[in-house]
């Protein structure tokens, strides 16, 4: 009886971080969104769509904080009482701009224990329709998560970020997945 129990707290738990890691991607999504509508009006003018960078992050922030009840501290998202998560969220950034968009880029990014960092940034052959965008995420131990590589179809900005969560009871392992949003810029 007591297996049985175990058993079922595990899937509950596997089942809660799932929901985590919708709930988070969603919010993400909806950050990036409001964060791409930063763009450069003088050179918008000019018919260039290139992204205010600053602008951009603090849009980021302020949807973060609207829908989720996160705060910013420095590359990490502190969860208030009423947020998904209870943990801190470390974050990764990337702006591809309108020269670039078209070639193919690698992201590897570092995760080590606290902090995501962009360990490297490769850029690739041009494709016409849009370069892909394949981001692998390393972890504390080493393991290489590839996350499914993505379409670019103009200038980007992506958003990578860790989710480590403890699990709801002691004795079950913690669980961590990357979360990423690519969102072109918007006009």
């Amino acid at each position: 009886m007591l297996f049985f129990l175990l058993v079922g707290m595990f899937i509950v738990d596997a089942d809660i971080a799932m929901q985590k890691k919708t709930e988070v991607k969603i919010l993400l999504e909806l950050s990036n969104h409001h964060a791409t509508f930063a763009v450069d009006p003088v050179l918008k003018t000019e018919g260039v769509i290139d992204l205010l960078e600053d602008e951009a992050l603090e849009r980021f922030d302020d949807r973060m904080h609207e829908n989720g009840g996160y705060r910013r501290e420095q590359a990490m998202f502190v969860p208030q009482a009423d947020s998904v998560t209870t943990d801190p969220i470390p974050f990764s950034r990337h702006y591809v701009d309108f020269r670039s968009w078209r070639n193919d880029l690698q992201l590897r990014l570092q995760y080590n224990g606290t902090t995501l960092v962009t360990e490297r940034a490769t850029k690739g052959p041009a494709r016409p329709g849009g370069g892909m965008l394949q981001i692998t995420v390393v972890t504390e131990r080493g393991e290489e998560l590839q996350l499914a590589p993505k379409k670019m179809v103009g200038p980007s900005h992506v958003v990578v970020a860790y989710i480590h969560e403890r699990p709801f009871l002691p004795i079950l392992p913690s669980h961590s997945f990357p979360v990423v949003s690519v969102e072109e810029l918007k006009d």
